[in-house]
C-alpha cells in the first residue's frame, strides 16, 4: 500500500470478519468503537464516532498514526498485560483512560475486550464514553494510577482480588492471584489482617510471590470498601524494596563475617551460641568453647611481612573448617585469636578435649621464608557451657584465661578453665591497677648488682634489675610484674624508666668519685620502637653520660629476629659507642652468623649452664670455646659458690656475677659496696676478694 506521495504506508490492516460485515452499523452507533493492533501499536479500524473521538480525518489517516512514538512504557506494559488477560481467559476491563488525538486531552470511560484479527493475533476492542464532565482530579488520579510504579491493588475480605493497577498487575504472578497466596510466609498474611482488623490499617516488609519470583516489598494496606459493589475490601498499595534488603543482607553479612578469612566475626558468636544453646538443650548436650591463639604469630608479620600472616591466617580458618561438624561454629576474633564453639552430646562428652588435642596437631604450621622457617603453634584455652558458665561473653573471658595458663605453660598446649585461674587473674589485675600507679608514682626501681673481674679482683660494671617496691607488698620481683606489663603493654614505660634511672645513678655515681658502667636489659618492644636509639641517645645527653658506660643487654632470642626496626636500632646505638651485650647465651638457638654481623662486645653464658657444673663441664667449655674464639668479654652469670667461680675464672671468664658475690641490691647499698664499705651494704664478700678503697675511681674497662 503507498500513500498519495508514493511512500510505503502502514500494512492492510487484518480486520476481523465481524467488522466487515457489521461495519455499516457500527457506524450508526454513537460510542466510539475502533479496534487496535496491540503488537503493531496501529488503529486497524473504527466507526464514525471513534474517528471523531480521535480527531481523524478519516479511516485511513487514522491508520497511518503510529501510535506507538508517543506511548510511554507503563502504557506499553499495560497493552500487554491486556493482551496476555485476553488470551487466557478472555477477560474484559472498563477504565478511564485519557486519549491526545493532535496533542489535545480527551478523557473517555474505555471497555477493553479481546478480538482476533484475520491472521489469529489477539487485538484489542475498545468502546468508548465520553467522561468530559469528569473532575480533573479523578481524571488525574485514574491517569496517575495507570503510569505509576506504586503496586495498587484492590481486595475482597476472603483475599479475591478485584482489582490491579499495571504496576500491580505486571507483578501479580498471573491476574487471578489472591492476597494471601501473595505472601511467602503465611504469618505475613495474618499478621497484616490481624492489625487491619484492630487498628483498620497495617505496615509491613514482607517477602511475595511475584511473577519474576520472590521479591521483598513494602506493603500498606487499609479497610476500605469497593466502590463498585460497596463491600467492606482491602486496599493494598506495595513498593519493591528487594534491592535495598539485599543491600541490608549484605552489610549485615559484612558486619557479621571477617573479610580476609570468610568466617563469622565477634559480632556474630552470641547469635552463633545462643543457637547452639538451643539445640545443646533439647539433647543435653555441652558446649566447649575453645579460644585460639596463634604462638609466634608476630614474628611471622614482623619478619616474613604481613602477606605472610594473611596466608597463615587463612591456612588456620581453612583448616579449623575441615574440623567443625554441623553443631560447631568457628569464629575469627581479631587478629591472630580464632573461637571453636564445639558441641559434645551426651554419648561423648570427651569430644571437647580430643578436639583440642586435634587442634594442637592441625594447627601446627611451619611458616618459610627467603631466607628462615618458623613454626607457628596454638595454645588453646577451654571452657564449657553449661559447666563454666551460660553466658557468651563470660564462658569467652574463662577460656581466654585457660589460654593465657597454656601459653604460660610453654605454649602449644590447652588448658581447661578452673577457679584457681580466676583468682589469679583477679589477683594480676589488681596488680596491673598498682603498676600503672607504681609508674606514675616513680615506685619501679633498678637494684645493682656487680659484676667482678676476678683477674683485678674488683668490680667493673653493674647490672641494672628492676624492682617494684610496693607500698603494701615490699619488694616484687620482676618475674612477677614483667610478664603483666608485656602483655598489657607498658613493657615500655617500665624498660625507660629503669634506663633512665640507671643512667642518672651512674652518673651520680661518677660525681662522687666513682666511675663504673652500668648495663641494662632491653625487650624486644622496646627494640621495635622506630624511636628508640633516639630515645636513649637523648637520656645520654641530659645525664651527661659517656656512651661507651652505659651497656645494652639483648636476649639470646633477638638473634631469631630479622626485623629492619630492630636492625636499624641497634646499628645506631652501636654508632653511637655504646655496648651490646647478648644476655642468657647458651640456652636457646645461637646463630653465630648473627652474632658476628651484630659485632656484640659481650656475651653473658646463662646461669642454668654454670649451675649444671661439673655434670656439664664440656658444653659449657664448648661455649666459652665459641666466645673466645667471637673476641668478646665472657661473663659467667649465676656464680654461687666458689667451686663455680674458681671453674669459671680457670677456664677463661672475663667476669663474674652471682650471689656468691652479692645479690641485687639498692641503689644505697650499691654505693656502700663501690666504695669498699661491704658491711653497711650488707654485702659479705668472699675471702680472697678485694673490694674498691677509699673513693678512688673504680675501672670500667673490662678485663
Amino acid at each position: 500500500m503507498q500513500t498519495a506521495d508514493g511512500t510505503a504506508g502502514p500494512p492492510r490492516p487484518a480486520l476481523p470478519r465481524q467488522w466487515r460485515e457489521q461495519g455499516g452499523i457500527l457506524d450508526r452507533l454513537t460510542a466510539a468503537v475502533w479496534i487496535f493492533d496491540i503488537d503493531q501499536g496501529r488503529v486497524t479500524c473504527a466507526n464514525a464516532a471513534a474517528l471523531e473521538a480521535w480527531s481523524a480525518d478519516s479511516l485511513a489517516e487514522l491508520q497511518s498514526r503510529d501510535l506507538k512514538t508517543d506511548m510511554s512504557p507503563a502504557v506499553a506494559r499495560r497493552l500487554r498485560q491486556y493482551q496476555g488477560d485476553f488470551i487466557s481467559h478472555d477477560a474484559a476491563f472498563t477504565e478511564i483512560w485519557t486519549l491526545y488525538p493532535r496533542g489535545v486531552p480527551r478523557p473517555l470511560e474505555v471497555r477493553i475486550s479481546g478480538v482476533l484479527l484475520e491472521d489469529g493475533r489477539m487485538a484489542m476492542l475498545c468502546e468508548a464514553r465520553d467522561e468530559a464532565s469528569l473532575q480533573p482530579e479523578a481524571l488525574r488520579s485514574a491517569d496517575a494510577l495507570l503510569h505509576t510504579k506504586l503496586m495498587i491493588s484492590l481486595h475482597d475480605l476472603n483475599g479475591r482480588t478485584l482489582y490491579c493497577n499495571p504496576a500491580a498487575r505486571a507483578s501479580f504472578d498471573g491476574p487471578q492471584q489472591d492476597l494471601p497466596a501473595r505472601f511467602v510466609h503465611r504469618r505475613d498474611h495474618e499478621r497484616m489482617m490481624q492489625q487491619i482488623h484492630s487498628e483498620a490499617e497495617a505496615g509491613l516488609i514482607a517477602e511475595v510471590v511475584c511473577a519474576a519470583g520472590r521479591r521483598w516489598h513494602e506493603l500498606t494496606a487499609r479497610a476500605c470498601h469497593d466502590p463498585v459493589s460497596g463491600r467492606p475490601s482491602i486496599l493494598v498499595s506495595e513498593t519493591d524494596v528487594t534491592e535495598l534488603k539485599e543491600a541490608e543482607a549484605l552489610a549485615q553479612s559484612r558486619a557479621h563475617h571477617d573479610p580476609l578469612t570468610g568466617l563469622p566475626n565477634r559480632l556474630a558468636m552470641p547469635a552463633r551460641f545462643a543457637s547452639l544453646v538451643r539445640k545443646a538443650e533439647q539433647r543435653g548436650a555441652q558446649i566447649g568453647v575453645l579460644f585460639i591463639d596463634l604462638d609466634q604469630f608476630k614474628a611471622v608479620n614482623d619478619t616474613l611481612g604481613h602477606l605472610h600472616g594473611d596466608g597463615v591466617l587463612m591456612e588456620v580458618a581453612r583448616r579449623l573448617s575441615e574440623l567443625r561438624e554441623e553443631d560447631d561454629a568457628v569464629i575469627r576474633l581479631g587478629g591472630d585469636e580464632f573461637l571453636f564453639l564445639a558441641t559434645a552430646g551426651p554419648e561423648a562428652p570427651e569430644r571437647v578435649e580430643r578436639l583440642a588435642q586435634r587442634l594442637l596437631e592441625r594447627l601446627a604450621l611451619p611458616v618459610h621464608g627467603e631466607r628462615r622457617k618458623l613454626m607457628v603453634t596454638p595454645s588453646v584455652g577451654i571452657a564449657c557451657f553449661p559447666q563454666h558458665g551460660t553466658n557468651a561473653e563470660l564462658l569467652m573471658q574463662r577460656a581466654d584465661l585457660a589460654m593465657y595458663e597454656a601459653k604460660a605453660g610453654g605454649r602449644n598446649q590447652y588448658r581447661v578453665f578452673d577457679e584457681t585461674m580466676r583468682n589469679r587473674r583477679e589477683e594480676e589485675l589488681e596488680l596491673l591497677a598498682d603498676l600503672r600507679e607504681a609508674l606514675r608514682a616513680g615506685h619501679i626501681l633498678p637494684y645493682f648488682q656487680p659484676r667482678f673481674a676476678p683477674g683485678a679482683q674488683r668490680i667493673v660494671a653493674v647490672e641494672a634489675l628492676a624492682r617494684w617496691i610496693h607500698p603494701e607488698r615490699g619488694v616484687i620481683m620482676p618475674a612477677d610484674f614483667i610478664p603483666i606489663s608485656e602483655k598489657c603493654g607498658l613493657i615500655n614505660q617500665v624498660g625507660l624508666t629503669i634506663l633512665e634511672q640507671a643512667v642518672r645513678q651512674r652518673c651520680a655515681w661518677e660525681r662522687r668519685g666513682i666511675d663504673v658502667s652500668v648495663s641494662v636489659n632491653v625487650s624486644l618492644r622496646q627494640l621495635c620502637e622506630p624511636d628508640f636509639a633516639a630515645t636513649v641517645q637523648r637520656i645520654l645527653e641530659t645525664c651527661g653520660c659517656a656512651p661507651a658506660r652505659l651497656e645494652l643487654e639483648l636476649t639470646e632470642t633477638l638473634l631469631l629476629e630479622e626485623n629492619l626496626v630492630v636492625a636499624r636500632n641497634l646499628e645506631k646505638v652501636r654508632l653511637l659507642g655504646i655496648r651490646i651485650a647478648i644476655d642468657d647465651f647458651g640456652t636457646g638457638y645461637s646463630n653465630l652468623a648473627r652474632l658476628n654481623e651484630m659485632a656484640v662486645d659481650c656475651i653473658k653464658i646463662d646461669r642454668s649452664l654454670i649451675q649444671g657444673l661439673p655434670r656439664n663441664e664440656e658444653i659449657v667449655r664448648l661455649v666459652i670455646a665459641m666466645c673466645s674464639f667471637m673476641q668478646v668479654s665472657i661473663v659467667a652469670e649465676g656464680i654461687e659458690t666458689p667451686a663455680m667461680a674458681e671453674w669459671a675464672q680457670r677456664h677463661g671468664c672475663h667476669e663474674l656475677q652471682g650471689y656468691y658475690f652479692s645479690r641485687p641490691v639498692a641503689a644505697a647499698a650499691m654505693e656502700n659496696l663501690l666504695l669498699g664499705d661491704a658491711g653497711r651494704a650488707g654485702v659479705a664478700l668472699p675471702q680472697g676478694w678485694r673490694p674498691p678503697s677509699g673513693r678512688g675511681r673504680i675501672a670500667a674497662t673490662q678485663a
